[in-house]
């Protein structure tokens, strides 16, 4: 919400700011007039990215042009909105967008955990991570303290793959009380040479966050395969390895 914002924000200044004296031109005949295209791209790029992520959305395009329009003509006296007013819309709407879509989305997810537990192989834990056992190893298990080494293969429900190392061709390291809670509690739970399949709830995740492919309010579904731990009294005492994009939050 804050990149939205901040687009909007930037259209308003621009308007207030920039009002052109001279109608706008079909040919670029200086470096002015070159860059002034350039801008225009660069700034209309951004906004289409951004405006199609608002909830709800995307805008209605032929309104929003008309208003940044009438802005940058300074034509104010046939604004439909009174320019007192425009964050109180903004901010009404999207709070309401945001709440509408997490309630979907806790419906969705939670009719699909209870689908899942019907699977006699998946396990539930009292956290509400669910995991099932593809293949028991008989290694070293994990203390949160630990590195680990694996492998993993990330989708959401949809079965779009958001991250893996296994397309990747190469494990990573990390340590294990670095990551979102949901791989913390999971890896502890596996023995080097296991292979586990996580489903992770948005609460153990990112919940309303999104990063990524990964939209707010998602179930992950790690194929994770434990490579190796280190102990903790091993590990070097410096800079800890940010594992990205799932390390956790501060």
């Amino acid at each position: 919400m804050k990149n939205i914002l901040f687009f909007l924000l930037l259209g308003t200044f621009l308007s207030v700011q920039a009002a052109p004296k001279k109608a706008a031109k079909s040919t670029m005949k200086s470096s002015l007039d070159s860059v002034s295209y350039a801008f225009g791209m660069q700034v209309g790029g951004d906004l289409r990215k951004n405006l199609e992520t608002i909830p709800g959305g995307p805008l209605q395009t032929d309104l929003f042009i008309e208003a940044m329009t009438k802005e940058l003509k300074a034509d104010t006296a046939n604004l439909l909105l009174d320019r007192t007013k425009i964050m109180e819309v903004i901010q009404t709407y999207l709070m309401k967008a945001e709440a509408d879509q997490a309630k979907k989305a806790e419906t969705e997810n939670n009719l699909f955990f209870e689908n899942n537990k019907k699977n006699k192989n998946v396990v539930t834990t009292a956290s509400g991570l669910q995991y099932e056992v593809l293949t028991q190893g008989n290694g070293a298990q994990p203390k949160a303290t630990d590195k680990v080494k694996v492998h993993y293969h990330g989708t959401l429900t949809d079965g779009t793959v958001f991250d893996s190392s296994i397309e990747r061709g190469t494990p990573i390291e990390f340590d294990l009380d670095k990551v979102i809670p949901g791989w913390t509690e999971g890896v502890q739970l596996m023995s080097v040479g296991s292979k586990y399949r996580f489903f992770i709830p948005p609460a153990l995740a990112y919940g309303s966050r999104a990063t990524g492919k990964i939209k707010p309010n998602s179930i992950l579904i790690f194929d994770v395969e434990l490579l190796d731990v280190t102990p903790a009294q091993e590990t070097n005492n410096g800079a800890k390895f940010q594992f990205e994009p799932y390390q956790k939050s501060n």
